[in-house]
């Protein structure tokens, strides 16, 4: 109620707004053991995500009335893929294929929520861990996602801040049972798209590459940690926002150095 005591000058009410919707979810899905360490598997899917009254709110900028038109984001995925038991390895690998409609997004260039045009979302992922010995394990990750306006002005273009490449590599060394575990992970995220580049004529976010350490247990009712993040201390940022006209023009928001931490906890 902009004419509240004690309301600030500038507020304005919103519109009145009066909709009816009626947003549907379903899933279904299928997995068979082809024989005892292959099981292949697939899923279909419609999803949903309503906007909540702070994201409706904030759809349109300060001074003008909030008007609540954001529309419900609706997904339909499809998913196939397959996975591997054998001895100490296990392998999953599965492609998918996600068209969404409206989704929404805070654009940063207004400070106010969105519905984008039509976006699709498709690529292939794949998991892997294999125990060495009792003691040591061995995982990875590895997905590749084309991520692309399939509507609109921008039809074909790619979404901001959606990287294609990602992928990991750690070990797991149980040192001494539970009471000491070493882990160290590889971390690699590849170059994507600035904040508000929907035409894609700015430079990327470059790729960066992370290490990380931890060594941690459990004694009884006590759990214990010491981390390291960023190891080797590399200079990256993962997010900014481009200029939407001048060419090379963006604010960046770099992440901190090497990171230590240590945890000590008890469980009741």
């Amino acid at each position: 109620d902009a004419k509240a005591p004690g309301v600030s000058s500038g507020l304005v009410a919103a519109l009145p707004y009066d909709d009816r919707d009626t947003p549907w979810a379903l899933h279904a899905g299928v997995e068979q053991k082809v024989f005892d360490p292959l099981t292949l598997f697939g899923r279909v899917g419609r999803s949903m995500r309503l906007p909540n009254v702070d994201e409706r709110v904030g759809a349109t900028a300060f001074g003008i009335p909030a008007t609540f038109v954001l529309k419900t984001q609706t997904s339909r995925d499809v998913e196939a893929g397959a996975r591997l038991k054998w001895q100490g390895l296990d392998l999953q690998a599965s492609g998918y294929v996600m068209h969404l409609e409206n989704e929404i997004h805070f654009s940063s260039a207004t400070s106010t929520n969105i519905n984008l045009d039509p976006t699709r979302r498709h690529g292939a992922e794949g998991l892997a861990s294999y125990r060495v010995l009792d003691e040591l394990a061995l995982r990875g990750a590895l997905a590749y996602t084309r991520a692309e306006f399939r509507g609109g002005t921008n039809r074909g273009r790619e979404v901001p801040l959606v990287s294609r490449w990602t992928s990991s590599l750690g070990a797991g060394w149980d040192i001494w049972g539970k009471y000491a575990v070493l882990d160290v992970d590889w971390r690699y995220v590849g170059s994507r798209r600035l904040d508000n580049d929907q035409r894609n004529f700015q430079p990327r976010i470059p790729g960066h590459q992370l290490v990380d350490l931890r060594l941690g247990g459990r004694v009884e009712f006590l759990n214990w940690s010491f981390s390291v993040q960023n190891l080797f201390d590399k200079d990256y940022f993962n997010y900014g926002i481009a200029s939407a006209t001048t060419y090379g023009t963006y604010n960046a928001y770099p992440m901190p150095g090497r990171t230590y931490m240590g945890r000590l906890g008890v469980r009741f």
